[in-house]
């Protein structure tokens, strides 16, 4: 069953999902603190190309701090902008090819 937010929008369960609601990745490390926004499309890319699995709730244990190295961010969706912007972002044959499968 799908979960909805205050807004009555869909709530993401996935990288693809966050990215084609057109949300950022919020993650915040608990050890210093450092705060980061990446792009959802940027990270779903990243995340397939590794072929780590791309649910929400495990995507937080991937990513580690730049600051202190430590793994294990919380993680949560914004409407920020990105701040780190050095993953690069999908071609649109690519993002078009993925959509395509999810519409499948």
């Amino acid at each position: 069953m799908a979960r909805y937010d205050a807004d009555g929008g869909q709530v993401p369960r996935t990288l693809f999902e966050a990215a084609a609601f057109h949300r950022s990745v919020r993650a915040v490390c608990a050890g210093c603190g450092h705060i980061g926004v990446f792009h959802a499309a940027a990270l779903w890319r990243l995340f397939e190309r590794r072929q780590w699995p791309g649910l929400l709730a495990e995507v937080g244990a991937r990513l580690r701090c730049s600051r202190c190295g430590r793994r294990g961010t919380a993680i949560s969706l914004t409407r920020d902008a990105p701040t780190i912007t050095n993953l690069p972002l999908p071609s649109d044959v690519e993002w078009r090819r993925a959509v395509s499968r999810f519409r499948a």
